[in-house]
């Protein structure tokens, strides 16, 4: 999961809604539960994308401790090959010392002949050439040194922050969960106040299941779902028992060799953007903006999805009015 796309999803302050005031009949109760299962269903979508943002930070830290070793390693290497040079340096200018023959002037004052001289200057020229060798090697190990060094220093920072950014993430995610089990009990105060028929007309009729065939990794994830229907959904299930929305397309993609991030609106910026007019069976079919709901789409204008509380995992008709994109894994 990109990090900077998961900061972007978590960058609304975690607030729960004002409650409604509290029905007095089973048809009040109808009347808003829908709202508040909405709520309640994004409200649970922001805890799971607070979970992603966890785990990203989690990992950041990992890669940032791990990568602080090996620049700390290198200043150590760097700083040894400098002072070795240092040390070449200064036995090379201790030799140009000792030798007297510090220039040109006095070489050919110390010398007996032209040989003498000419062997004297040679001799220079050497110390010379040797001195300015181990000076330009020394300034390189210097370079490399102060190098090392700015990196092992960014390495410990990213570490810090990356720590940072991951207990304000932990912090979060208790705050989105508390959010959302407020509104989630809430909801479900509301749907025990409804009549079993009042239950079966909201949830409405499934589609028939359609048949699936091709291949890939989309039509893999949309057979694995279709092993699920019939079972309930439950706000923050992930399988194999109950499901809520994306905990069932995640669990559905894993069964197909794909780990999707576990949050509706995460899933969303995975895969390729697909137009309504371009849907095929396999896409991931979400709704609502923010996006706070997701299905796989079966083909004939159904998807397959963990609908609501209340309901179970099953076919039904794609509404158009809902529907605010797709991708293709």
């Amino acid at each position: 999961m990109d990090p900077a796309a998961a900061a972007a999803a978590l960058a609304a302050p975690a607030t729960t809604p004002a409650p409604p005031p509290r029905p007095t009949n089973a048809t009040d109760a109808a009347a808003q539960l829908d709202q508040v299962q909405r709520e309640a269903e994004a409200l649970t979508e922001q805890w799971h994308a607070a979970q992603d943002a966890l785990t990203a930070r989690q990992q950041d830290v990992t890669n940032f401790q791990n990568a602080v070793g090996p620049a700390k390693a290198a200043v150590d290497v760097a700083k040894a090959n400098e002072e070795s040079y240092r040390k070449q340096v200064d036995a090379v200018a201790m030799a140009t010392f000792e030798s007297g023959n510090l220039d040109q002037f006095n070489a050919l004052l110390a010398s007996g002949s032209p040989q003498d001289f000419l062997d004297q200057m040679s001799a220079l020229e050497s110390l010379s050439s040797q001195y300015k060798e181990a000076l330009g090697q020394l300034s390189a190990e210097v370079d490399k040194t102060t190098a090392a060094q700015s990196d092992a220093d960014a390495a410990v920072a990213r570490a810090q922050a990356a720590v940072a950014q991951a207990t304000k993430a932990e912090q979060d995610l208790g705050a989105r969960k508390k959010d959302a089990e407020m509104r989630i009990d809430e909801a479900e105060k509301l749907l025990a106040q409804l009549s079993p028929q009042q239950r079966r007309d909201r949830n409405g009729p499934g589609a028939d299941a359609p048949d699936i065939t091709g291949s890939g990794v989309g039509v893999e994830a949309l057979r694995a779902a279709a092993t699920q229907l019939g079972k309930p959904y439950v706000w923050g299930a992930e399988g194999p028992n109950s499901y809520d929305c994306s905990g069932l397309t995640s669990w559905a993609f894993k069964k197909a060799g794909v780990t999707l991030p576990r949050s509706s609106s995460q899933q969303a910026l995975v895969g390729k953007a697909v137009s309504w007019d371009q849907l095929q069976p396999g896409d991931l079919v979400f709704y609502y903006s923010p996006v706070s709901h997701v299905g796989i789409y079966a083909g004939n204008g159904t998807f397959i999805d963990a609908p609501q509380s209340g309901d179970v995992v099953k076919y039904q008709k794609v509404s158009r009015s809902a529907f605010t994109g797709a991708r293709r894994v």
